[in-house]
């Protein structure tokens, strides 16, 4: 009976460890070239960011005949999304503060830490919010429409 116990906790700790997230790190850099990793990685962390999204998705293009009883569907152009959210983190000159509406950035995700390789993607800042409410706190949220098709954000060593 212990060993069921035991082999069920560990279970549980694996299956929270992967749900947990807290790894996630955000990484920009102004302009069009992408980020470098190892020794000397090149782009900042962007701090306070508490929610990330990325996503991958791809147009779906109806090509059904006249006359066919079902519809007929292919895939299109791809495109990548990505926004973010946290607090504000006053001090943020490297990371918060290059989150220019119109400016071109490679936006980057490392979704599992920094020890293993992300995905990175040329962006142009599409909206840069930063609503507060009475009680004070200091909220943003960014949206980036991207405009190549995403690369390997190596690791940093």
């Amino acid at each position: 009976m212990k060993l069921d116990k035991f082999i069920l906790e560990f279970n549980l700790q694996i299956f929270a460890g992967e749900l947990a997230g807290y790894e996630n790190r955000i990484k920009i850099l102004t302009g069009s070239t992408a980020m470098a990793g190892g020794a000397s990685p090149t782009g900042s962390e962007i701090e306070g960011v508490d929610s990330s999204s990325y996503g991958e998705l791809c147009d779906i293009l109806d090509i059904t005949s006249f006359g066919d009883a079902y519809k007929n569907r292919m895939g299109g152009l791809k495109d990548t999304t990505f926004t973010i959210a946290g607090n504000v983190y006053v001090g943020d000159t490297t990371g918060q503060d290059v989150i220019v509406p119109g400016d071109t950035v490679m936006i980057g995700t490392y979704p599992s830490g920094t020890g293993v390789a992300g995905k990175q993607v040329k962006a142009i800042v599409e909206s840069m919010d930063r609503p507060t409410d009475v009680a004070g706190k200091q909220t943003f949220s960014a949206t980036f429409s991207c405009i190549a098709a995403p690369v390997e954000l190596p690791l940093i060593s």
